[in-house]
């Protein structure tokens, strides 16, 4: 569809407003209307760009992408270039997973709505999942497939992979409960470049311990 310049700030103002509610509130709780007087348009402009609510979804993600800083992807390949050790490309990656989930502002947006699509899976989830969830696990499968070597089997690193992603959507999806039950935990920079590094530290430690644990098993069969 072509546009004009007077129509381009509309589409982007609904593309935004849709992405802020759909990762603060949900796919459900955001309505299109909601959505509409965010943007400050008639609802009519929904359909006119998007057909649909679930096309915008799809389209506030892509949005929300475009608009990240550095994502893990762009971490690991940055890191894979400087063929920095397996281990450090892992480390950087799940820091830079953590703190985009945790912070504020346009930055967190992708992050925030895959943690949200996670824990509240939508119709949209088989597209959202070839188009973003799948890379960002196949990235992780990847890394830690590096980290503990070919011999450990698929099934034990799938489940590292879900627990290294877990940590980062548990901190992302239960600030509040973090709040009243350890307010020393804080989501100010520092805060967050804290949580980062300690879940780095803890996964690349559990990673390690079961490598070895594994190939003491290996050797005693």
């Amino acid at each position: 569809m072509t546009e004009d310049k007077e129509n381009e700030p509309a589409r982007a103002r609904i593309l935004q407003a849709a992405a802020d509610l759909f990762a603060d509130e949900g796919y459900k709780a955001a309505s299109v209307r909601r959505i509409c007087e965010a943007a400050k348009v008639n609802v009519a402009m929904v359909n006119y760009y998007f057909h649909s609510k679930e096309e915008l979804h799809l389209a506030a993600f892509d949005h929300a992408r475009e608009l990240a800083r550095a994502s893990a992807a762009d971490v690991a390949a940055a890191s894979a270039r400087a063929q920095l050790p397996p281990v450090e490309q892992l480390r950087l990656a799940i820091e830079a997973l953590v703190s985009d989930m945790l912070r504020s502002g346009h930055a967190s947006l992708f992050s925030r709505l895959v943690a949200r699509e996670l824990i509240e899976p939508t119709a949209a989830i088989h597209k959202l999942a070839e188009r973003n969830v799948r890379p960002q696990h196949a990235l992780f499968t990847g890394l830690i497939r590096g980290v503990v070597g070919s011999a450990m089997p698929d099934d034990v690193v799938q489940k590292c992979v879900f627990s290294v992603i877990g940590q980062a959507v548990f901190y992302a999806r239960s600030r509040i409960v973090h709040e009243l039950v350890a307010p020393e935990i804080t989501y100010d920079e520092a805060g967050i470049a804290s949580i980062a590094r300690h879940v780095s530290r803890f996964s690349l430690a559990a990673l390690d311990g079961m490598r070895l644990e594994f190939d003491a098993a290996q050797v005693r069969a």
